[in-house]
């Protein structure tokens, strides 16, 4: 392995960027400027947003968004998050050729907003900003797109984002409680397929509102006061529960050539669920007429992938049993539980995974999923390896 290495092109499928700690506001339209997101300090001192009259993320009582304490190993804040200049650095640092990039603040908030209009112009203004951030270097930086899926508007900021060559687009996990299985979300499914574009799922916590009305929910949390249990829980059960209802609704069976990730909430579940839905489906199967295969067949397909921890256990067996293209490499830059500059290294040191899992899950499982074209040479690793204090 230590031979090849430097041969991996390596492409993170879930980066981040914090467009909330910009100002977005000159890609507003003027009369919407006013209703923009502004910028909040809680009495602890954590960073928050008040958009359409409320705080996001909920910063106190139950299901509170991302809260301390936290001991020193929590990763900080990054300038790379909003210059891309400082961003390249940093993914040579860490052994990343490319990023496919998600929001961060205004991306997990846009889809619980009540008013659907903000919603659109929300999405399109921060989808203005990604471009230009990733037009520092196309071939490495790459936009995961917004679209308000509470909003009608939704396919037509597809179709642009398509024609802007975006990696892939954003979708909640749920929309204000809504599961994505409805068919009320087949026209960006049905828009999606046709265009080619991959979707990307990722949850968020602290994003709650009222069922039917506002908000993105999370599972389980408006049970917990504090962020561990509520950063816990949401992320994969979540995930799951997204999975599971697109899954069993026949979402992918109504699009055969749709794909979609599932993205931060490990890996690790993915054959017991896929297991569990199908032990169910033995049973249950009269109750969900809109799914033609079962479960582990979709799973094991082209059509849906999920992104791991780079400190996970276990991935050679979710390999083996989901399928050798299933899982992705993602860093989660510079969110507080990333592993900033060490996720690479993880991977690369990880003893359960063969040299060609490692190759696939560091990069080519990406390269196929979204698509991607125009690709840099394997570079990253080969100047990241200068600084690890031993090598496999």
């Amino acid at each position: 392995m230590a031979e090849g290495i430097e041969r991996i092109l390596v492409v993170d499928a879930d980066g981040h960027v914090n467009e909330g700690d910009v100002d977005v506001s000159g890609h507003l339209p003027q009369k919407w400027r006013s209703q923009g997101p502004i910028h909040v300090t809680d009495n602890q001192g954590y960073r928050r947003m008040l958009l359409e009259g409320r705080i996001w993320p909920t910063a106190a009582g139950p299901g509170p968004g991302v809260t301390g304490p936290f001991t020193d190993k929590r990763a900080e804040r990054r300038p790379g998050a909003t210059d891309p200049v400082a961003r390249l650095k940093d993914m040579d640092q860490e052994g990343i050729d490319v990023a496919v990039l998600f929001g961060t603040e205004i991306a997990l908030t846009v889809n619980g907003l009540m008013n659907e209009d903000l919603a659109a112009v929300l999405c399109h203004a921060v989808n203005e900003w990604l471009l230009e951030y990733c037009s520092a270097d196309p071939k490495r930086l790459r936009g995961v797109g917004l679209i308000p899926c509470q909003s009608s508007t939704a396919v037509k900021e597809l179709e642009f984002l398509a024609k802007a060559g975006v990696a892939s687009v954003m979708l909640p996990t749920n929309v204000y409680g809504r599961n994505m299985g409805e068919r009320r979300f087949d026209p960006i499914y049905d828009a999606a397929q046709s265009l080619g574009m991959p979707l990307s799922v990722h949850p968020q916590t602290g994003h709650d509102g009222i069922p039917g009305v506002s908000g993105v929910m999370g599972a389980g949390t408006d049970r917990f006061w504090k962020y561990v249990y509520v950063h816990m829980t949401a992320f994969p059960f979540e995930l799951m529960i997204a999975m599971m209802h697109m899954i069993g609704e026949g979402v992918f069976d109504r699009y055969p050539r749709l794909k979609v990730g599932f993205m931060e909430g490990g890996a690790g579940w993915l054959p017991y669920w896929t297991e569990r839905f199908d032990e169910h489906i033995e049973k249950l199967a009269p109750q969900l007429p809109d799914l033609k295969r079962r479960p582990s067949e979709i799973v094991r397909s082209e059509q849906i992938v999920v992104t791991c921890e780079p400190e996970e256990t276990g991935l050679d067996r979710v390999l083996d049993c989901c399928g050798s293209g299933s899982v992705l490499y993602a860093s989660d830059y510079c969110h507080w539980d990333c592993h900033f500059p060490d996720s690479v290294k993880y991977i690369i040191e990880n003893r359960e995974l063969s040299a060609a899992q490692k190759e696939r899950l560091l990069g080519s499982n990406a390269i196929e999923f979204f698509g991607l074209k125009n690709l840099p040479e394997p570079r990253a690793l080969a100047i990241a390896r200068r600084s690890w204090p031993q090598t496999p």
